[in-house]
Formats: structure tokens, sequence, C-alpha cells
């Protein structure tokens, strides 16, 4: 059998939650069937980190409007390393993946990480390109592929792949960092929440919001700690959010600490996770929460079914239904020991189906299934 050697296309190399499945996969080189490299059109917060997992990861990027160029380049890099398939994480990068391996059997594959949702004609059409001209192309999930087989019509059903995201669950079982806005010595023990994702329409904040202020008047004593940044290009999603917990006196128990390089010993550290999605493509924050061995409630939005086997691994509700979340939380506050048992199991059964180890393995057989 050929060796393979892969090539994985980036954009940037910023902070992100494509750039941080990317790295974990870097990381575990060693577990992976194959050899890979990166190659990277832009730099970034991760870039050091990124290097700092392979002796082969290189910078090449388009300048300016001299495209055919950086194709030569790309071109160039790929057969000098005698790549066997490219991946590329964004539908440019399989275009141009597509057009610089002309006349050559290297193979090319792509993962959607999102939605098409915003993108006018041109980027649509792009989309449907894309898709025709790669030899594979890979979704997070099932309910994410569907929407594109629909949305497209795509009838070329034995190239569409499922690969789950993967996490490293390896820093879920590192020594806890003491978290210095934690608020575990009030004496009237105070239930510690969060949220984990930035402020962005993916993520319904604002419906989380509308159930603290539920649960603030039903007399229940917590500290919610909504952890992730300010959009620049939705800067409204945050904006709203904290006008809401103002206007309703919330401030008091409800805390916005921004990005944090600690969430893993955040979500081992408090006693339940609350979780909202508009349209998430598979939940990697709300896969972390389970596995960190604490109760989750996420809405019943039709991937969180999907990762949570139907709620066996989580508590669902209905989605935009605040009272219906109101309520099962209520049911937590009233049995916590049942619900933290329940927990500990959940956290073996997720960390078995979405290991970063599952992710390689599962790729290593897309792989070798074109090789």
């Amino acid at each position: 059998m050929q060796h393979l050697k892969v090539a994985y296309l980036l954009g940037s190399l910023n902070r992100g939650g494509t750039e941080t499945l990317l790295l974990d996969v870097f990381r575990n080189a060693a577990k992976a069937p194959f050899d890979f490299m990166g190659i990277h059109r832009k730099g970034g917060a991760y870039q050091e980190a990124f290097y700092a997992t392979s002796p082969t990861f290189v910078q090449c990027a388009p300048q300016g409007m001299r495209i055919l160029s950086y194709l030569l380049r790309l071109r160039r890099i790929l057969l000098t390393h005698r790549i066997t398939i490219v991946h590329a994480q964004q539908c440019i990068d399989a275009v141009y993946a597509r057009l610089a391996t002309i006349g050559t059997n290297i193979k090319v594959v792509q993962t959607f990480h999102g939605y098409d949702y915003g993108a006018k004609h041109f980027e649509r059409l792009l989309i449907a390109g894309s898709i025709r001209i790669s030899d594979a192309v890979c979704f997070v999930s099932n309910t994410q592929k569907q929407y594109y087989i629909d949305k497209y019509r795509l009838c070329c059903l034995n190239k569409l792949h499922t690969i789950y995201n993967g996490v490293n669950f390896d820093k879920l079982k590192t020594p806890l960092q003491p978290i210095d806005f934690l608020n575990k010595k009030d004496p009237i023990q105070r239930l510690q929440l969060a949220m984990v994702g930035n402020f962005v329409r993916v993520r319904a904040q604002n419906f989380v919001c509308q159930f603290l202020h539920l649960l603030h008047q039903q007399g229940v004593a917590f500290d919610f700690y909504f952890v992730g940044n300010r959009d620049n290009k939705e800067p409204w999603q945050y904006d709203d959010c904290v006008a809401y917990c103002q206007d309703h006196h919330l401030m008091g128990a409800v805390h916005f600490v921004g990005s944090r390089n600690d969430v893993p010993h955040i979500l081992r550290q408090i006693d339940a996770f609350v979780y909202a999605s508009s349209h998430d493509t598979f939940g990697i924050a709300v896969v972390e929460a389970i596995a960190a061995g604490i109760p989750v409630f996420v809405n019943d939005w039709e991937v969180m079914c999907e990762i949570t086997h139907n709620g066996e691994w989580a508590t669902l509700y209905h989605t935009n239904d605040v009272q219906d979340l109101l309520q099962k939380f209520l049911s937590f506050v009233e049995q916590r020991e049942t619900f933290q048992q329940s927990a500990l199991h959940n956290a073996q059964g997720i960390q078995n189906a979405y290991s970063i180890e599952q992710h390689v393995c599962r790729l290593g057989e897309l792989y070798r299934m074109l090789s």
C-alpha cells in the first residue's frame, strides 16, 4: 500500500474551534497511522504552538492577486514533500488544492466545520464547486451533513463522510489549578455554573440570561460565568446580554470573564454547565463539559441530540423554552447527588466516543480508502 503523507491546509492560525482541533491532531502525530505536515496562509495566536508540533509546518500565501504564483509554490511544496492527500479546512483551500494538483495523483479532501448561513451567491457557488471537485468531503456531524445534502441537492453520497470532531481529554486529567474568580467560600453555598463560547450567533447566551433571571426569582443562589469573548463583528450579542443582566439586577451573580486558557480547570470546579445553541455543527464545549464529569443542560437542537445520544449523556430541554429549562434545572437543585453520579458515568461514555485518538483513526481509515 502507498505510504500516506497528508498536507493539512489552514487559513489562519488564530485561536478557534477548527484550529484547536487541528492543533490536537498535530500534537497526536505519533499516534496517527499516517505522516502529515501543515501549510497555512496566515499567522495567528496559535502559530508558535503549531510550529512546535511538527518540523514540517510552512507558510504559503497568495500575494495580492498573484494567484497563479501561489498555486505554483503550493504545487512545488506538495511535490517536494511527496504528499499523497491534501486536506483543506475551507472550501477556498479545496479549490486551491485541486488547481495546484492538476496532473498529479494527489487526492483532495475537505472538511466543512460550519454552515453556510449568510453566504452570498458567489460563496454558495464556491461551496458547491468545492464539493464537486473534492475526492472526499467530511462533515463533523450527521446533522450537518444532511443539511448540505438537502441544501445543495448533493447526489455524490459515496464521497460524503461524517467524522466527528475529536477532543484531547488528557487536559482534563492534569492537576487542578485555582481559578481566580470562582466563588467557593460563600457560606450559603452558591451554585457555580458556566457556559463556554464566544458571543456569536451560533450560541444563544441571551436565552441563558432569561433563564438566570427566572432562577434568581426562584431564590436559587448561584454565580454564573460566561466564558467567551465579545465579537467585534457582532458586538450586540455580548452587549445585549450585559444590558439584560444590568436591567434585571443580575450583575452580582452573573459574570462575564472573557476568553480563558484554563477552561478544563474551570469545568472541573463548577457544579453544572448550561448551554444554548442556535446552530452548532458539533458542540465541542458541550462535549468537554460532559467529559469533565459535571451535569450538563443543553437544548434539543438536532445536533445536540446526536452528540449526546438523544439525551443519554446530558439533560436536554426544549429549544427556546425557558420554563422547560428552569423546571429541569430545579430538579437538579433538588437531586444534586443523583445528577452528579449520572454525570460521572456520562463522562466515560462521551470520552470513548469523541476522543482525539478516535478522530485520528477515522481520518486514517478515510485516507487509506482514497489511496
